[in-house]
């Protein structure tokens, strides 16, 4: 997981800095962003089988089982929020390509 986050950084900072320059780099990069955020998603759903396991298997109240939960694999908030913040990144680079594509 370690190294499709720091892929993600990546694309973002390239993004972010102007690198892409050209309407192919920016589909490159858009390409290879929704390719980890995809693979971070497996992640994801691998945290959230074990964060509804704790919980199921929890024999008190709901919420404490949901707090346990929630301490135990606190993976599944963060690829969470990195899986929205992502995102928004994307659709960002889909509105500049759509922008790109009207001027022309």
């Amino acid at each position: 997981m370690e190294n499709i986050l720091l892929k993600i950084t990546e694309i973002i900072q390239d993004y972010e800095n102007g690198k892409w320059q050209s309407v192919d780099n920016l589909r490159k990069l858009l390409r290879d962003l929704s390719s980890n955020n995809y693979h971070l998603s497996k992640f994801n759903i691998e945290y959230f089988q074990q964060y509804n396991e704790i919980q199921y298997n929890f024999k008190g109240s709901v919420s404490a089982g949901k707090i346990l939960a929630e301490k135990q694999v606190p993976e599944l908030r963060i690829t969470r929020k990195i899986m929205e913040t992502v995102d928004n990144v994307i659709w960002s680079m889909r509105s500049e390509l759509s922008i790109i594509k009207n001027e022309k």
